[in-house]
């Protein structure tokens, strides 16, 4: 089995505490997660994930800014964290223009019961409906040449009532992947039942269990989870 979850932490980076770290770790620890992306990760939380991290883990990611002491107070990362080898990983910088805003996309491939899976992880422009198709459409573009399985997470900023979405969606589906419906919200100010962390599987992974986690008060979002099987 394996369990996956995505959790955009909130950026905080002016009244960072240590705990929050310390949390997210204990998050990753207590749950037995094997894959974890987590988004909104900033340079004083990065530095001390690396500090916690042990050897059971790999986590790779890289800042939106090729360095990561420019604007450090909105140079996100969207890395992932992982027990499995980690025999292949890269970072691609999605469409962004006209927002002022660069967003990433973070690659890894694992190797697992004799197959190879690519796991992503992203979190997508927040207010330009056009910056965010553009986003989708690279986001497609690489996993469509993608022959290893797929794991698909993040930060959407988009529920699936919205055209540009279910438009992605359907084009997934007719690659073999599909999105996991949790019909809970996850940004907890949502006056609405409807996620915007999202979680896509290849069909080869058959989902075991769902759930979004409500008892981790230290972010604007709720942490999504699933456990799979091949």
């Amino acid at each position: 089995m394996l369990r996956i979850s995505s959790f955009n932490i909130q950026n905080n980076y002016r009244k960072y505490n240590i705990n929050k770290t310390k949390d997210i770790m204990k998050y990753l620890k207590d749950n037995n997660i094997d894959i974890l992306g987590l988004q909104e990760v900033f340079y004083l939380c990065d530095k001390d994930i690396c500090k916690r991290i042990d050897n059971d883990y790999s986590y790779f990611g890289k800042y939106r800014f090729y360095s990561r002491f420019i604007l450090r107070h909105i140079n996100e990362m969207t890395p992932i964290i992982t027990n499995k080898k980690v025999i292949e990983k890269e970072t691609y910088r999605l469409p962004f223009f006209p927002s002022p805003i660069k967003r990433i996309l973070t690659k890894v491939v694992i190797e697992y019961e004799g197959k190879l899976i690519s796991i992503y992880n992203t979190h997508l422009e927040v207010r330009n409906q056009r910056v965010k198709e553009k986003q989708l459409n690279k986001i497609y573009d690489l996993i469509a040449h993608d022959d290893n399985l797929i794991v698909l997470m993040g930060d959407f900023n988009l529920k699936n009532n919205k055209e540009i979405f279910n438009k992605f969606e359907d084009s997934l589906k007719e690659k073999g992947i599909y999105r996991v419906e949790f019909n809970h919200k996850t940004l907890k100010i949502s006056k609405y039942k409807r996620e915007i962390d999202h979680i896509f599987l290849s069909n080869e992974f058959k989902l075991l269990d769902k759930k979004v986690i409500e008892d981790l008060n230290i972010s604007d979002h709720y942490p999504v989870m699933v456990d799979v099987k091949l």
